[in-house]
């Protein structure tokens, strides 16, 4: 007996526990484990996005742009009401129903998990437009081609909202596979839009400078990894749905395709950071191999004219100190203060030459000078 398209809506509930336990009984670790599972990795992606929200607080805040600052506030807050939501989801199905099949039958949870997440995913999306934009050279049409996909995405999470009011469990997934697959492909259209144009745009900035150029090779990976991961979940979500809509393993992925777009949004801006800080000269480092792989060499063997491009960097030094003083040596040991001292010029003045000191006259004496 196939479940698909079971309509349970005027069913007694032992008979909708009887085919939810034999829609989900039969693996349960399969069937039931994507809901724990999505409860603890969007658990642990919380924390990796407290984390970077805290680095972000202490070295980027005072620095960063006041619309961006207000919008690294709003994810955050949008990521945290998305984790209780999913508290709140698996509070419902594990304990507070605990024993019962028929609860992952129901579409009241799921159906709100592609509305919460765009108001999540989108304003990340029009921050990658916005700099998609600015590396393009200002280009309106690949600007207004990103935003009218992001505002027809809008268009069909609504619409999937409102298509689930019909269903009456999860098994009539495939009565909404159109609306969920154009949804999907919206979102993955714009993912690649978006990573493939500021890869072209990183690209077309080279200038030959090999410092230019790892700067430009580096903002490329960055851009590369984290617009990857929510390309990736979606595109896996992608081939599950269109292979098996009614199994719970598109229910994991979908609901943690709203926090790798936080995640990368503040990997990117804490990048930047570090991008900042590396790029101011640093004279301990000056002669360090690291220092000396970033000269600004052009290309060899390049034909095209060249700006020669010298850099000085002068350093002063300032030394003080005191020089003790000089002791002075035996012969020049310092006069008493009662001693005055007299030049030559006065001595001979005050020669007496009368009375006992007659020695201009008995100099030559011999019996003086016995």
């Amino acid at each position: 007996m196939t479940t698909d398209l079971i309509d349970i809506t005027d069913m007694p509930d032992e008979q909708v526990e009887a085919i939810a336990r034999m829609a989900f009984g039969g693996n349960v670790g399969w069937h039931l484990g994507p809901f724990l599972l999505a409860v603890l990795f969007d658990g642990i992606l919380l924390g990796v996005v407290s984390q970077q929200y805290m680095t972000w607080w202490m070295f980027s805040r005072r620095t960063e742009r006041r619309c961006y600052a207000y919008l690294t506030h709003f994810l955050v807050i949008a990521s945290l009401a998305y984790s209780i939501c999913e508290i709140s989801y698996g509070m419902h199905n594990f304990v507070y129903n605990f024993g019962h099949y028929r609860v992952f039958l129901e579409v009241e949870y799921p159906q709100v998990f592609p509305l919460l997440g765009w108001i999540t995913s989108a304003p990340v999306q029009l921050f990658y437009t916005e700099r998609s934009y600015r590396l393009n050279g200002k280009n309106w049409y690949l600007v207004g081609l990103l935003v009218a996909l992001i505002g027809a995405s809008l268009g069909m999470t609504i619409w999937i909202l409102v298509v689930c009011q019909w269903l009456s469990s999860e098994l009539q997934a495939k009565l909404i596979l159109d609306q969920v697959q154009a949804w999907q492909c919206l979102t993955l259209a714009i993912d690649t839009i978006i990573t493939v144009s500021i890869g072209w745009g990183l690209y077309k900035s080279r200038t030959g400078w090999s410092n230019t150029d790892v700067l430009v090779k580096r903002l490329m990976l960055i851009t590369l990894e984290t617009q990857l991961g929510p390309t990736i979940l979606m595109l896996c979500f992608v081939i599950e749905f269109a292979i098996s809509p009614p199994d719970t393993l598109g229910i994991f992925l979908e609901q943690l395709i709203p926090k790798f777009y936080v995640v990368g949004y503040l990997a990117t801006l804490n990048c930047r950071f570090n991008l900042r800080r590396e790029s101011q000269p640093a004279s301990a480092e000056k002669d360090s191999p690291r220092a000396l792989g970033r000269a600004n060499t052009h290309v060899l063997g390049s034909r095209q004219l060249q700006q020669a491009t010298v850099n000085i960097e002068t350093e002063t030094y300032v030394e003080s100190f005191q020089m003790q003083s000089t002791p002075l040596g035996i012969n020049r040991k310092p006069l008493p203060l009662e001693i005055k001292e007299v030049y030559d010029d006065e001595w001979i003045e005050n020669l007496d030459f009368t009375g006992n000191n007659q020695s201009n006259h008995t100099l030559h004496d011999g019996s003086n000078l016995v």
